[in-house]
């Protein structure tokens, strides 16, 4: 007979939970809580502490089962909570929020099986939820190690007599679902979201739709990833990788503005149509041809801008481009996305729809000597706009100017005048507001543009753009095009060549807000070897798997099919009589085909049988049961023998009990048609759970 084995531990009877189950339960709690702290409100984790103290005392009979108006108040607390922090229930952070708390108070109300698995099936959808803040490797990593647990947990709710088994089990449900998961990823097509929850501001680039002087200068201080980009072909030197954003052409004599489409065309009666347009390509005329294509992997975004390398022309999407040169998303990404793009590298060479005289606009009474010395190096230039911008440049270049990371704060109303004759420090947007506003004071059409400059190289060929990355440059209406002018080149070429950390003046400011990043520590090469391979890791797994798409998925197959058809090629070329052997192996494949069709339709007429006949059902339970060594005595009902065995079978016992009672019900009781169906379907799961618990169990006679 085979060994008994003890009942499950962690089951105070047959319904009711023991301490050790609500442990168990209260560990896969905090596995789970752990995937979303980050992201969450810290409290959460709190209200997990006082939820497991409050069952642990009521274990030691110290306080009373948590009543309704006590988990009522439990609710209204975490509700309020909630709103006090988001201020809205209607945003995607605090409606997961809601749900991870509603995930901890169950634990009050969890006193028998069926709560803890309500318990346990929770945890899975929190697990999953998880993944709308991040799909990074570790969150990935996490989230494996908490369904792991919370399956094990499911197992051993099930009966499973130790850990060991339980584990076993859980692992073995786990690598049969696996292979069903990869396929389903490599095949199945994408569907898009049921629903759009709206979510908090997030801006993943550091920049906003205005910047005075000085703004910029703070995004030095960070290290946050902006996106990442790989280029099909060519890519740009270090001096070419300026990426638009926006353009900035409204000033009030303090702050530069973007000004949307939609109110411009409202504000100077314009059709929408003039300023934007939606489509995979550009409809605004450009002599440029694509000299550079790029895959970008975007960070989420709140806001629906797409960097470009200079003028965007072309994209695998649909898009919103705008008459200034940008580009920007129908949607806010949600998620990171990846986006192939075609770009000119040069600033655009059509005419603003809006004409010169909305680029020339400066504020009245506003920075007088700016302007004085604007009229006075133009009369110098003889009117001659190159030689103006020249002798601009070359003022730039000039001491005293310096170019600092950590300029001093502007006061006055007249920022400009107060820079450029009295500061002489600044970072780029100091010196592209000077230019623009010195270029506009004498009529020659100027905007800023914000967006990014360089990147970091790896060694496998992406770039990565971060908030440091940030920059600020001039566009000047010259000779029928909008040509790019960068201060900054006068006054520090090391920021166009090497980077914001490249710049001595205020240094201690770069990466003051990451006092932990990796990349202070660049210079210890295993350091940055090791951060390069990671960050090379987690590009790949972000375009590989996150970014896998529709296109990635036809291309697989295409291919899986092309190396299928390979294979069958060479394999009848390497033997003789190709064709007869081609003949051959074809029958044999089909009448193993057809032996399938037959055996799986044999196996169907013969489940369909003991469907309809339990004790059809029983017998071969039976015979299976006595190949074992565990047949039935001499005039021993089926009944009475699966109960004998019930006492000897471990984990198998409470289904080998519930067979026998089904049996007797179905031969003897007097049922209804739908009943009996009922019945002989926890038959069969029953016979199918024995057959498995028995087989693990390694039961032999």
């Amino acid at each position: 007979m085979s060994r008994h084995v003890a009942p499950p531990a962690v089951l105070a009877d047959g319904r009711a939970l023991s301490a050790a189950m609500l442990r168990r339960l209260f560990v896969g709690q905090c596995l789970v809580l752990a995937l979303h702290l980050a992201f969450m409100p810290a409290w959460l984790a709190g209200l997990a502490a006082l939820v497991a103290g409050y069952r642990y005392l009521q274990l030691r009979r110290r306080l009373p089962r948590a009543g309704v108006v006590l988990r009522l108040a439990g609710v209204a607390a975490l509700t309020g909570g909630l709103w006090l922090h988001y201020g809205t229930l209607g945003r995607m952070e605090s409606m997961i929020g809601l749900l991870l708390g509603v995930y901890l108070l169950k634990l009050l109300e969890t006193h028998n099986r069926r709560d803890a698995r309500v318990v346990v099936l929770i945890g899975m959808v929190a697990t999953t939820v998880a993944f709308l803040h991040d799909q990074g490797i570790p969150m990935a990593a996490g989230a494996l190690l908490a369904v792991a647990w919370l399956m094990h947990s499911l197992v051993w709710l099930a009966g499973a007599t130790s850990a060991r088994q339980a584990w076993r089990e859980s692992a073995w449900l786990l690598g049969l679902a696996a292979p069903l998961m990869v396929l389903l990823f490599l095949v199945f097509p994408r569907i898009g979201p049921l629903w759009n929850l709206p979510q908090a501001e997030r801006a993943a680039t550091g920049l906003s739709d205005e910047i005075a002087p000085g703004d910029i200068a703070e995004l030095s201080r960070s290290d946050r990833r902006a996106f990442r980009v790989r280029f099909e072909g060519a890519e740009p030197a270090s001096d070419e990788r300026y990426w638009r954003v926006y353009t900035l052409s409204e000033f009030d004599g303090e702050r530069w503005r973007r000004v949307s489409p939609e109110r411009l065309a409202a504000g100077l009666g314009r059709e929408l149509r003039d300023l934007v347009a939606e489509g995979p390509r550009s409809p605004w005329p450009d002599d440029a041809e694509p000299r550079f294509t790029a895959e970008l992997l975007l960070e989420p975004d709140s806001r629906p801008w797409r960097p470009a390398l200079g003028t965007p022309l072309e994209s695998d999407e649909r898009l919103r481009w705008l008459a200034d040169g940008t580009v920007e998303g129908l949607v806010p990404l949600a998620s990171r996305s990846l986006l192939r793009l075609s770009s000119s590298g040069l600033a655009p060479s059509w005419p603003e729809p809006l004409g010169e005289r909305w680029h020339t606009r400066l504020p009245d009474d506003t920075n007088p000597r700016s302007r004085a010395l604007a009229e006075r190096l133009w009369r110098e230039a003889e009117g001659e706009p190159r030689a103006f911008l020249a002798a601009l440049m070359a003022r730039f270049g000039e001491a005293p100017f310096r170019y600092t990371l950590s300029p001093p704060r502007l006061t006055s109303r007249d920022r400009v005048d107060e820079f450029l004759f009295e500061s002489r420090a600044g970072y780029c947007t100091h010196y592209a507001s000077a230019m623009a506003v010195l270029a506009r004071s004498v009529g020659l059409p100027a905007r800023i543009v914000a967006g990014f400059l360089g990147g970091e190289r790896h060694p496998d060929g992406h770039f990565t753009v971060r908030d440091y990355d940030a920059h600020a440059w001039v566009e000047v209406w010259l000779d029928g095009a909008w040509q790019r002018l960068d201060p900054t080149a006068a006054i520090a070429p090391e920021r166009i060549e090497q980077g914001a950390e490249a710049v001595e003046d205020g240094g201690d400011a770069f990466l003051a807000d990451s006092p932990f990043s990796p990349l202070r520590m660049r210079e210890l090469g295993w350091v940055n070897r090791l951060r390069l391979d990671w960050e090379r890791l987690e590009y790949r797994w972000q375009r590989g798997v996150i970014g896998y798409r529709d296109e990635s998925r036809s291309a697989f197959l295409v291919r899986v099919v092309e190396e299928l058809h390979a294979l069958w090629g060479a394999l009848l070329g390497l033997l003789p009589g190709r064709g007869l052997l081609a003949w051959l192996v074809g029958l044999a494949l089909a009448l193993g085909a057809l032996g399938g069709v037959a055996a799986g339709l044999g196996l169907a007429w013969r489940r369909h049988r003991e469907g309809r006949d339990e004790a059809l059902r029983i017998r071969r339970l039976q015979a299976w049961l006595a190949q074992r060594g565990m047949p039935p005595h001499d005039g021993e009902s089926p009944a009475a023998h699966l109960r004998r065995l019930a006492d000897s079978t471990g984990a198998a016992g409470p289904a080998l009990r519930d067979c026998a009672h089904q049996l007797e019900r179905l031969r003897y009781a007097r049922l209804g048609p739908a009943e009996r169906r009922t019945r002989r379907r926890v038959l069969s799961r029953r016979v199918a759970e024995v057959r498995r618990r028995l087989a693990r169990q390694g039961v032999t006679g």
